[in-house]
């Protein structure tokens, strides 16, 4: 017993239309450009002038949080800041131990990096959120650095 016979026209169309899209979506990528979102914030690396710190006391002991002062340069400028967060807030949530390691990183010679809204470079800060999620120049993307 044998079924229909196989139309082969019809089948070498399909499988060439499959072959072509197959192809097609794997050389698109190297023709076409993504589309570029732009960056809300570009990073940009700090000098530190000044690591200080205060005391704050909660209710199991006191920690030590930054007061820094910095120099980043955009578009070949130089300017300063004193800024920890981006945000405007009354609630800081800290991670101590974040905390403990940016004075490590940023005593240690570490990159971190400023943000900076690209419509005002002269408005940099070191936290994007109220958390103090400070940043290293190796963790942020190039998309989005200052030139």
């Amino acid at each position: 017993m044998s079924g229909p016979p196989l139309n082969r026209p019809i089948l070498a169309i399909a499988l060439v239309t499959v072959l072509v899209i197959t192809l097609g979506a794997a050389v698109a990528p190297v023709f076409l450009k993504p589309a570029v979102t732009p960056c809300a914030y570009l990073s940009t690396p700090v000098r530190f002038t000044r690591i200080d710190s205060v005391g704050v006391e909660t209710h199991r002991r006191t920690y030590q949080f930054p007061v820094v002062e910095y120099s980043y340069v955009v578009a070949g400028k130089t300017y300063t800041s004193n800024r920890m967060f981006c945000q405007a807030g009354q609630t800081v949530t800290l991670n101590w131990s974040k905390v403990a390691r940016f004075f490590e990183d940023a005593r240690g010679g570490a990159t971190v990096v400023a943000w900076v809204r690209p419509e005002a470079p002269e408005s940099a800060c070191l936290s994007l959120e109220m958390d103090f999620a400070y940043s290293v120049a190796s963790n942020t993307s190039s998309q989005c650095r200052a030139e």
